[in-house]
């Protein structure tokens, strides 16, 4: 009975302990969304079933994905020129798709290396090509030095991460290669900062991070940029385009949740009040690091460094698995650095709260 009673009050600790989820990904869903979907799953609409028992075929889901172009369109302001479609397989699928789908782009890229997920993907088109794209690694140059290393190649299109969860480092200024046309993996950093189009050919994202849950990828194609080929049937982008999303059955349930998130950001200002939002949240973590920079370390450049995921580690190696270990404790979750690279991972997408973050600031303050 007494360890009943010591697993019962544990319990009740944990239930009543505020959390604050940092994870990289999945990430934190809005509470607001969180609200509505679990209303959704018993009654959708007041249509006697539940949103998970929609069919791909039905009206009710062809709403769904009508409103959640809809949204895309006018928070990102993507051009009329640009298909937006959605698949499965994550950003992975991706490095099959747009290969598949554009034959002729081996000859005409050049790859932009800035992390693991950018490395992966060079990986995966020097496969499936069967020969090797032009690279230039990050080696912690200036913005001005990358971008004249990208000006000397003559390649036509360049492929960018345009966040790296791993490590930290962010690319948001995308005119800047103004010579190239981007193909950029966003499945980190979609939806939370204005950008122009003038000169990208296609973006993807998993929605797992500022859109929702895992199951869907966004893709947004320049009109022209996909070439005809002959594809099997799931390969070939234009079914997908075509078919408005639903040539197979879509994942249903994944793209509902986008939608709530989607006006969810709608209703917080729109794209420029995120921006505004975690520009502050990044900054001022960054200010505490900066201002006890004897005790972190910060690897990234500070005009490369992400307001995604800030990336940091403690200089006695000690503090970091005992800070770790506190963390849990007191209900801050998914602070661990990636395995590959260990440290401290802030992940600071859409749905983290000021709050939050300075939260977590006080906390941080008692191993310094």
């Amino acid at each position: 009975y007494l360890f009943l009673d010591c697993v019962l009050v544990l319990c009740l600790q944990w239930t009543e302990m505020k959390v604050n989820n940092f994870s990289a990904g999945p990430s934190k869903i809005p509470d607001s969304v969180v609200n509505q979907v679990s209303k959704d799953i018993l009654e959708y609409q007041n249509l006697g079933y539940s949103v998970l028992e929609i069919s791909h075929r039905s009206k009710v889901f062809e709403e769904i994905l009508s409103k959640v172009k809809a949204h895309l369109y006018e928070l990102l302001k993507i051009p009329d020129n640009f298909d937006v479609f959605f698949l499965q397989g994550g950003a992975t699928f991706q490095n099959t798709f747009i290969p598949a789908n554009k034959p002729t782009l081996i000859d005409n890229l050049i790859f932009l290396i800035s992390g693991t997920w950018g490395k992966k993907t060079f990986q995966d088109f020097e496969k499936y090509y069967n020969q090797n794209p032009f690279s230039i690694p990050f080696n912690h140059e200036t913005y001005d030095e990358l971008i004249t290393n990208v000006y000397k190649s003559d390649e036509k299109y360049l492929y960018i991460t345009s966040n790296e969860t791993i490590e930290g480092i962010q690319i948001r200024n995308f005119n800047n290669f103004d010579n190239k046309e981007l193909i950029i993996d966003m499945s980190s950093d979609i939806c939370s900062y204005v950008f122009d189009w003038k000169n990208i050919s296609y973006v993807y994202a998993g929605a797992q991070k500022n859109l929702g849950i895992p199951g869907v990828t966004i893709c947004i194609s320049k009109e022209g940029f996909l070439e005809k080929s002959n594809l099997t049937s799931y390969i070939d982008a234009h079914n997908h385009i075509d078919k408005n999303s639903a040539f197979n059955t879509p994942p249903t349930f994944s793209i509902y949740v986008m939608l709530k998130v989607l006006e969810w950001i709608a209703d917080s200002g729109g794209l420029e009040k995120i921006q505004l939002d975690n520009s502050i949240k990044a900054e001022t973590l960054y200010k505490f690091l900066d201002e006890n920079s004897e005790k972190f370390n910060l690897s990234v450049p500070k005009e490369f460094r992400s307001y995604s995921n800030i990336v940091f580690d403690f200089k006695d190696s000690k503090l970091t698995s005992n800070f770790l270990q506190s963390s849990v404790n007191k209900g801050f979750l998914g602070l661990n650095g990636h395995r590959s690279i260990g440290g401290v991972r802030v992940s600071n997408y859409n749905s983290i709260s000021i709050e939050m973050v300075e939260d977590l600031i006080t906390h941080l303050k008692g191993f310094i």
